[in-house]
């Protein structure tokens, strides 16, 4: 789980941002295209969702991996 964390960190603080997608062991995806919507615990994650009152709650322990999301030119 620490693994996961620091590449979580990792893409959070890359500069320029690059935009991608948590998937999680259960096929779930969550787009991340801002790193001020996400608010990362010891062992959760929040996503909120741009332009709402929505969030989801995320586990790391259920993150199966994190892609890069291709950028539209």
């Amino acid at each position: 789980m620490a693994a996961m964390k620091e590449e979580l960190v990792e893409h959070l603080r890359r500069d320029p941002f690059v935009p991608f997608r948590i998937m999680l062991t259960s096929g779930q995806g969550y787009d991340v295209t801002d790193p001020q919507l996400v608010a990362l615990g010891e062992s959760l994650i929040h996503v909120m969702f741009p332009r709402s009152d929505r969030y989801a709650i995320l586990r790391l322990n259920q993150i199966a991996s994190m892609e890069l999301l291709e950028t539209v030119k």
